[in-house]
């Protein structure tokens, strides 16, 4: 059996194959919702184990787990508690709730590693075993890995399911017909990160699934040489930074605590402005000769999929953007869709054996800036906005010209923002010298101090603010309901 260090699961795979630089030592990273998931799965494990009648278990397992959170939060868990009970009702079996385990073992460089899917519960009625994954996503589906897995290991007595909280039901975890090539393309992934160590590749991963985006260099440290495991840290992308600015709250809500939206909405199709955005960077990135006429006109290639009248706007704001772009003749686009932001720490609060305590907080500021790359020499960063100009767009501005000066160590940065609605395009460019970097960063220490003053577990400690942006909140009616 492979030691606990030499054991990959299939979220650790997934975050290695996009980036090495991803594997890491656990920290205090703000993970709201796999918090109240552990303890969801204390109460369900108290629950089963509990003989009293089920109103008095109930009762105890939600005391025993759900105290030290806000009423909004023990709200969320109580509602989880009551599908998961609704889907697996109480029986009287075998219940083994400590992570039982499915796991593919290789040698590697001469030590065993293993592939390894995790369930929450196996229930063992005469002979026959039930493996449950909990589930509380959205997008309960397991990773093709663990299906793979599954298919390999699975014996005839053993079935294997997903407990779907948002769902509410009890899902049969469909089986491969390739799980060996599956596995071998997966220790094929792990083989390469153990002989092969790349450096890091910045990507949707560093705002959704890493740990480790204050480590890794790609969003430098403003304000201290080095984090410990004892400061506490919450990652907040530039949507929440904004949202910051206005209201406290809906920032926290997104990032702290993680408390559902009210405006979750699965899209089945691209937006025109993310088809702009897409097909320009395809267009731009590394191309010395996007003004020339017969670039341009290549656009019209790249969209001949699209619908006439779609494709006729995006070639309109294609030629629009080249036009402001005209004037930048030593331009040289190097990348797209690239993450750019810095760590500021500051003093704040936090939570030891359930009392509120002072504490370091770290606040990972990040963006993915459109374009960048350099002009006459010179960092610039360009953001495509198919809307007009807003006050946020400063903000916006500051988080990638001290992200680039720190990252590139530079002095100098400049910021472009193209504007092109459907009338009235514009161009807004702003220079970042030390003068304009040193007021970026005040400004950010000043967001990190209200981050940093969030309290783990209790939604109501941020404040609220009253304004315009209430009629667009993700929260509008829970915001209302706890005023």
């Amino acid at each position: 059996m492979a030691d606990v260090d030499n054991t990959f699961t299939s979220s650790k795979l997934n975050n290695i194959s996009q980036c090495h630089s991803s594997f890491g030592k656990n920290n205090q990273l703000a993970k709201p919702k796999l918090d109240r998931w552990k303890d969801l799965n204390n109460a369900i494990i108290d629950w089963m184990n509990n003989d009293a009648i089920e109103e008095t278990s109930i009762k105890i397992a939600e005391q025993n787990n759900f105290q030290f959170y806000d009423k909004i939060q023990k709200a969320i868990l109580s509602d989880l508690f009551t599908r998961f009970r609704t889907i697996y009702p109480k029986r009287d079996v075998e219940f083994n709730h400590n992570f039982p385990i499915k796991e593919i073992n290789k040698e590697i460089n001469g030590e065993e590693y293993a592939l390894t899917t995790y369930f929450t519960y196996e229930f063992i009625d005469q002979g026959s075993s039930e493996f449950i994954k909990l589930k509380t996503a959205f997008d309960p589906e397991p990773e093709l890995i663990d299906k793979a897995i599954i298919s390999k290991l699975k014996a005839e007595n053993e079935d294997f399911y997903t407990a779907s909280i948002e769902r509410e039901d009890l899902e049969e975890i469909e089986l491969v017909d390739n799980p060996d090539e599956i596995i071998d393309q997966h220790f094929a992934i792990l083989e390469n990160f153990l002989n092969n160590r790349q450096a890091r590749n910045p990507g949707e991963l560093c705002s959704r699934g890493c740990d480790m985006a204050s480590r890794c260099g790609q969003f430098p440290l403003i304000n201290i040489d080095k984090l410990t495991n004892r400061i506490r840290e919450v990652k907040i992308s530039k949507t929440n930074t904004i949202k910051l600015q206005n209201c406290e709250r809906r920032a926290a809500w997104n990032v702290q605590y993680g408390i559902p939206r009210e405006d979750y909405i699965e899209y089945e199709s691209e937006s025109s402005g993310t088809k702009f955005h897409n097909y320009s960077q395809e267009m731009l990135v590394n191309n010395n000769s996007f003004t020339n006429d017969d670039d341009i006109e290549r656009f019209n290639k790249i969209t001949e999929n699209e619908e006439s009248i779609t494709r006729e706007k995006l070639f309109s704001k294609y030629k629009e953007l080249i036009e402001k772009l005209k004037p930048y003749s030593n331009l040289s686009i190097t990348k797209s869709e690239f993450n750019l932001g810095f760590t500021i720490v500051a003093d704040g609060k936090g939570l030891k054996n359930g009392e509120v305590v002072d504490k370091k907080v770290a606040s990972v500021f990040m963006g993915r800036a459109d374009l960048v790359g350099r002009v006459d020499g010179t960092p610039i960063i360009i953001e495509l906005k198919t809307r007009p100009e807003l006050s946020e767009d400063f903000l916006e501005a500051q988080l990638y010209a001290l992200g680039a000066s720190k990252l590139l160590n530079v002095k100098e940065i400049t910021i472009l923002h193209i504007y092109l609605p459907d009338e009235d395009s514009s161009i807004k460019e702003r220079k970042f010298s030390e003068s304009e970097l040193a007021e970026a960063e005040k400004k950010y220490e000043s967001l990190a101090i209200k981050s940093a003053s969030w309290i783990p577990f209790d939604a109501l400690s941020p404040a609220y603010n009253i304004g315009d942006w209430c009629e667009f909140c993700e929260f509008k009616n829970t915001c209302l309901e706890n005023r």
